[in-house]
């Protein structure tokens, strides 16, 4: 049998004393990255291009693209970024943007590229002075030491 209305009242909701929501806590900085007594700093910091490693790299490699020559360029991480390559001017190359697809879809072009700075800087041309020094390359992460052994990789 259907009345049309319901002949006990809605229960009502007291007012609580409590947030609808809880709070959230602030959250931890995580513990930095120590090696060796040394503060490490993220990978993502690691390999961004700061704006000195930008005028530098056009300093030594100039304003226009290594391959065709085109003038609004892009620096191109020779060993990508996803590989711990560094943003340090020995590892960036200015290409043009049609030459920097390239070296992200040709592998043989890429490689090529790497050869080619391998041969002017040496082996470690695309390390920070931080993975030089968790390989115990050189003794501390002081610039001049970093610059002391790339120096040495370059004459050899």
């Amino acid at each position: 049998m259907d009345l049309g209305w319901n002949p006990a009242p809605k229960p009502t909701s007291r007012p609580k004393d409590r947030p609808k929501y809880k709070e959230k806590r602030p959250k931890k900085k995580k513990n930095p990255n120590l090696y060796r007594g040394r503060i490490i700093p993220t990978k993502k910091e690691r390999t961004r291009i700061t704006e000195e490693a930008y005028k530098r790299m056009i300093k030594e490699f100039g304003g226009y693209c290594l391959n065709c020559g085109y003038t609004p360029i892009e620096a191109h991480h020779i060993v990508f970024r996803s590989q711990m390559g560094s943003g340090q001017w020995r590892n960036l190359a200015p290409l043009c943007s049609r030459c920097h697809g390239l070296a992200h879809k040709l592998k043989s072009y890429a490689d090529q590229l790497r050869e080619d700075r391998e041969a002017l800087y040496g082996k470690w041309f695309w390390a920070d002075k931080y993975t030089l020094f968790k390989e115990g390359l050189i003794p501390n992460t002081t610039d001049e030491a970093f610059e002391r052994f790339m120096k040495k990789e370059e004459k050899a």
